[in-house]
Parts: structure tokens; sequence; C-alpha cells
């Protein structure tokens, strides 16, 4: 995974990538993980990669979830 994150063009996905490791994410940082294709955190072949793309896939419907309930409820 880190092979592909170590190109210059993904210096920033792959410092998100560590802060989370660490646990100090920032905003700015959440939103490029977030927003990032599966594809830019390497080959779908590889494990980590997957399990990273899938837990973030989770914290996204976690946070969308509340959301999508207070603008019904709002509505």
């Amino acid at each position: 995974m880190q092979g592909v994150l170590k190109k210059r063009e993904s210096r920033r996905l792959l410092a998100a990538v560590r802060a989370a490791g660490r646990m100090r994410v920032t905003g700015a940082q959440w939103l490029l993980l977030l927003t990032a294709s599966r594809e830019d955190f390497g080959s779908s072949r590889s494990q980590r990669a997957r399990a990273l793309y899938e837990a973030l896939e989770q914290v996204a419907a976690q946070h969308a979830a509340p959301a999508a309930e207070q603008d019904a409820a709002a509505g």
C-alpha cells in the first residue's frame, strides 16, 4: 500500500493515513481520506489497502447516518 502512496502526488494522502494511525487526524485530513478513491490507496488485491478503505467507508456511513436523521427530523 505505501508503495503507491509514496508517489510525490500522494504525499498528503500518505500523511493523512499515518496521522490516522496515530489517532491525530485534522479536519482537512479527514476530508482527504473520505474523498479519496479506492485506487488512491493501492491495488485492490492489497489486503491492507482494502482493509483501510473499508474502515473509512464504515466511518463515513456512521457519520452520514446521524446527519440524515437530523435532516429528516428538521424537515
